[in-house]
């Protein structure tokens, strides 16, 4: 009795071991984007009309269609908004984005953190916008949105209040859509 009590035990606590062990590498793999972040987030869509923005629930990985910012100079680019390449300030922003944006990888997207027309969605379909991880540099937030109308780098700007503000939008060739 006395052996099958001290094995209970032992089994229990291996069980136990695994099950902290399994969760905590999984919580490692996993990682969350930060409050600031999803701030971004929120700010992209703040004046759609849409009532419901189906979001995929992790960001967009680094593809080679981003890669087209880093090979085509700045005049060149589809832009639309008023982020001026001439504006030391953005010049050395922009140029830093797009020295890290290869670094992008799949965080979670908290749907607590969001306002409450968003509608996180497990599953990515062709109504399903995905977004990249938000990247700030300074006063300045780069994303990527992928969604069925296209695929753009947002920018955003942080204004003197503390918000999150349209700057402008890249959009890219359709051919590489």
């Amino acid at each position: 009795m006395v052996r099958s009590a001290i094995k209970t035990y032992l089994n229990l606590g291996l069980i136990l071991f695994l099950f902290l062990g399994f969760q905590n590498v999984y919580s490692q793999k996993v990682k969350l984007l930060k409050k600031e972040q999803h701030l971004v987030i929120n700010s992209i869509f703040k004046y759609s009309s849409e009532k419901q923005i189906k979001l995929y629930k992790k960001t967009l990985e680094y593809e080679s269609w981003m890669g087209f910012i880093k090979t085509t100079n700045f005049e060149d680019l589809e832009v639309i908004g008023n982020c001026l390449i001439k504006d030391s300030e953005f010049e050395k922003e922009f140029n830093e984005f797009k020295n890290v944006m290869v670094n992008l990888g799949s965080k979670k997207i908290n749907s607590k953190e969001l306002d409450s027309k968003f509608k996180v969605k497990i599953i990515p379909s062709k109504n399903v916008s995905a977004i990249s991880e938000p990247i700030i540099i300074n006063e300045y937030s780069f994303q990527f949105i992928k969604s069925f109308y296209g695929r753009a780098l947002n920018v955003q700007k942080k204004n003197d209040q503390g918000n999150w503000d349209y700057a402008c939008g890249i959009y890219f060739p359709i051919d590489l859509q």
